[in-house]
């Protein structure tokens, strides 16, 4: 019976003691997961300011679509660009002063025309560009030229995800474009500008009002 008692304490004693650790580990859990969930904030949080900050490094900056690749021949795309811009957007008494005008870097396929990154001096300039081509159907040798800003991969692509609903409101004539940081979808509905963070929010506001 002794041997029997001592082997009842002894397994009391490792289960006791097995339960303590199992505490522990779980304690331990809970802060792991505490410090995880900490740093993928701080990580979004980081990420979030640097796409912040790409964009207002792009912000003087927008995209040339359309333009024949070797268009400007041997004159340096930047003076070309620079010489017609009045002459596409039909304000010929005035004039733009670009810093840098250069097509994006990826390689062009068969047939393709790669995009031009323009930069003015002027953020203003930029903007008129913008909104005067926006107005306008404008063309060159045969080709639509489409005037786009410049923006960050990241924003780029949280503004693809908003495609589908967005093209709902466009036919509806509400869709108002989207702010920049945070990115936001706009929709004018009943005189009130909407904002959305998700395409999901977007989706269950145009439910509700069609």
């Amino acid at each position: 019976m002794v041997e029997v008692r001592n082997t009842v304490e002894s397994n009391k004693t490792r289960v006791t003691e097995a339960e303590e650790r199992i505490s522990t580990l779980e304690d331990d859990l809970e802060v792991a997961k505490a410090d995880l969930a900490s740093a993928i904030k701080r990580i979004s949080t980081l990420e979030s300011k640097t796409d912040e900050l790409e964009n207002r490094g792009r912000r003087k900056n927008l995209r040339l679509f359309g333009l024949r690749e070797r268009a400007e021949n041997n004159q340096p795309l930047l003076e070309y660009v620079e010489q017609l811009l009045p002459r596409w957007l039909g304000c010929h008494d005035k004039t733009f002063t670009l810093e840098r005008a250069h097509r994006t870097l990826s390689k062009p396929k068969p047939g393709q025309n790669r995009g031009v990154i323009i930069r003015f001096l002027k953020f203003q300039d930029r903007e008129f560009v913008i909104n005067t081509a926006k107005k306008l159907n404008i063309q060159h040798e045969g080709n639509k030229l489409l005037f786009v800003p410049d923006l960050s991969t990241e924003t780029l692509r949280q503004r693809n995800e908003f495609n589908a609903v967005r093209q709902k409101f466009v036919e509806k004539g509400l869709y108002r474009g989207f702010q920049i940081h945070p990115c936001r979808m706009r929709v004018l509905h009943e005189s009130k500008m909407q904002l959305f963070a998700t395409p999901r929010e977007a989706e269950e506001f145009y439910q509700k009002i069609i």
